[in-house]
């Protein structure tokens, strides 16, 4: 009797033991996965440590660029100072003002100083008392100094100092005109029919350009010159032309990426933002999806009304492009190959999980030849989770992703404290050509999607045609020239 409790006991014993080690398998398995698995503790820690870094990295640039701007500010930067003694500045269009380094800088009426100097990039806003972190929401622009020689001269540049570039004026390295890039800033009438043309074709009637094209600015050029022989140079946007709040399809944040009727060279692009004016502001969606022809509409927009007395607002021309790259080789940029400071596929050496803005990340995965892109389906608002694989696989003949970029939230691609003009996304310039009566227009700068060494800052790209010429990687810039 004895014996049989003691068997039953030590069978007890043995299935008690046989449970409590299934539960601790259990228990084990569920730690691991809690600490392991996605999701888990160990992948938890690792996204939060990377927000915390992409944190401390926005709050130490925002520290720099404050710590620069205190000290500026305290040797005068900003204080309205007499007009230099050789300039005969107009003080109803400009208000002559320190860099505290020794310059005097002309501000358009209606802006005001928000930090930087002559030698990192003076930076002006359309709102008093912003800075360079932008935290007065204002739009921002960078005075580009330059004679009136040195933008005459930059024309060519693109041929004349052998920048990278692809487009189908060229016979053996040089125009068939034989006289540099055959490209022209300004606008014929010829040029102004074939938009229209472009514009009008399928609609029914007239699409409303020809009221938009026979008054925007078709001598550029001239009104380029004009500000360079009266202050000394003009100011670019700080930031690729943003998409503005009240457009139909502004997104940001964790929302559905629109990129319909954005300004494709069509009626219903241009009914969607004949009305409205870019941006030039930090963290910004890209206003990207336009056609150049609807760049320059909007980009002529944007002081129409507000400052028309000082300033007028234009797409960047390519001449302008120029002078600002040579000006970047002249502190130190590699500007025949920008990788390391622009947002291109092939950039190792920005850390992009530090990065701390709206992003897109976007998918390819189509034949090589078809080149087709898939759209992000939403902008991201926390910061860049991990570097996007941006490889490109030749057995398959696919790529895997690439990041787009809000406006200026990564300063490893900022120089003279402007952004992404290198990479991110193509620009749109003036520049145009008419063959076999076709409009072929040029971007410069290159994307997120291309090589940085290919396609760098010079780069000029002009084998898009104006009716064919839009997508998420091309974008814009302003440029604003005193009157």
């Amino acid at each position: 009797m004895k014996q049989k409790k003691n068997q039953k006991e030590q069978g007890i014993t043995i299935l008690s033991l046989v449970i409590t080690i299934i539960i601790m398998l259990i228990l084990a398995g569920v730690t691991l996965n809690l600490t392991l698995g996605d999701n888990g503790l160990i992948d938890k820690t690792k996204q939060a440590t990377e927000k915390y870094e992409g944190a401390q990295n926005e709050e130490e640039n925002g520290l720099q660029d404050l710590e620069e701007e205190m000290e500026a500010r305290l040797k005068g930067a900003g204080e309205e100072t007499e007009i230099p003694s050789n300039k005969n500045w107009d003080t109803s269009i400009v208000t002559p003002t320190s860099d505290g380094k020794g310059y005097i800088i002309p501000i358009p009426k209606g802006f005001y100083y928000a930090g930087g100097n002559r030698k990192t990039g003076f930076v002006i806003s359309d709102v008093s008392g912003d800075d360079l972190n932008n935290s007065g929401g204002g739009n921002q622009f960078v005075w580009i100094p330059c004679t009136e020689q040195e933008y005459e001269d930059a024309k060519n540049d693109v041929m004349d100092k052998g920048w990278s570039h692809n487009t189908p004026y060229e016979t053996n390295g040089t125009s068939t005109a034989g006289n540099g890039l055959a490209w022209s800033d300004d606008y014929t009438s010829a040029d102004i029919t074939n938009v229209n043309n472009e514009y009008n074709s399928g609609a029914s009637g007239d699409s409303g350009i020809s009221a938009i094209t026979s008054s925007w600015e078709k001598n550029q050029t001239s009104k380029a010159k004009e500000s360079i022989r009266k202050y000394g140079g003009f100011y670019i946007a700080r930031y690729e032309a943003g998409i503005p709040s009240n457009a139909g399809f502004y997104v940001k944040g964790d929302l559905t990426y629109d990129h319909s009727n954005r300004g494709q060279t069509n009626k219903a692009g241009l009914d969607a933002i004949k009305n409205l004016s870019p941006v030039s502001k930090k963290g910004e969606p890209v206003w990207n999806y336009i056609s150049q022809a609807s760049a320059k509409i909007v980009a002529e927009n944007m002081y129409k009304d507000k400052n028309k007395d000082s300033v007028g607002s234009y797409l960047v021309d390519s001449q302008a492009w120029n002078v600002i790259c040579n000006l970047f080789a002249s502190i130190g940029k590699t500007i025949s190959n920008s990788t390391n400071w622009g947002n291109y596929y092939n950039n190792t050496t920005t850390n992009y999980t530090k990065i701390n803005g709206f992003w897109a990340k976007h998918g390819l995965n189509s034949d090589e030849d078809k080149d087709t892109w898939d759209y992000a389906s939403t902008y991201n608002k926390s910061s860049v989770t991990a570097k996007a694989d941006q490889s490109y696989e030749k057995s398959s003949k696919t790529y895997k992703t690439r990041i787009e970029l809000a406006t200026g939230v990564c300063n490893d691609f900022k120089a003279y404290n402007i952004y992404d003009m290198a990479g991110n996304v193509w620009e749109w310039t003036t520049a145009h050509n008419i063959k076999d009566s076709t409009m072929y227009v040029i971007l410069r700068g290159g994307s997120f999607k291309y090589a940085g060494n290919e396609c760098p800052v010079v780069h000029a790209e002009g084998d898009d045609t104006l009716k064919s010429a839009y997508s998420m990687i091309t974008g814009f810039r302003v440029v604003l020239y005193m009157k």
